[in-house]
């Protein structure tokens, strides 16, 4: 992992602060301006990986620009996430569809069954933003909580299957 790689995880407190249901702009870490692009080129999908983190870091019209111009299961999927949280379900749907089945869904459905959501058999994405949907109303706050922590595996699973270094 390449120093300025190891720096920018390093302010991002390396990824253990969850995201929010709902997408934010502006940034959620003081002083994390812009990602420049030879900070990922050690990764195995390294526009895929900048899209995860810009995401991450609360820039998410970054994170979409950089998403919907690749072609990648990868980038669909965090363009997937962005329509989620923004939130347009019948856009991340779509956006899902185009993944289609992930390496990451089987690690996936089982930490979100230890979490207490079931999935069912195999990971479904259109079941998960309806999920989600509910737990943005904030009605059941255990269930917000779940899938607060539900959409952080998530995201590390993602994050790292692009991240893993060439």
């Amino acid at each position: 992992m390449s120093t300025e790689f190891s720096s920018l995880l390093l302010s991002l407190q390396n990824g253990n602060n969850p995201m929010p249901l709902i997408a934010v702009d502006g940034g959620r870490f003081s002083g994390v301006q812009c990602f420049g692009k030879t900070a990922f080129k050690a990764c195995r999908l390294p526009e895929e990986t900048r899209a995860g983190l810009l995401l991450y870091a609360g820039f998410a019209a970054e994170s979409h620009s950089v998403s919907q111009d690749l072609s990648t299961a990868e980038a669909s999927y965090w363009h997937a996430i962005y329509h989620r949280m923004e939130p347009d379900d019948w856009n991340s749907k779509y956006w899902f569809r185009q993944v289609g089945r992930h390496p990451i869904e089987e690690q996936l459905r089982e930490a979100a069954i230890k979490v207490g959501w079931n999935p069912g058999r195999n990971w479904d994405h259109a079941r998960f933003v309806e999920f989600m949907s509910a737990a943005r109303s904030g009605t059941k706050p255990e269930i917000t909580a779940m899938a607060i922590q539900i959409q952080h595996i998530e995201w590390q699973l993602l994050f790292d299957y692009c991240a893993k270094e060439i």
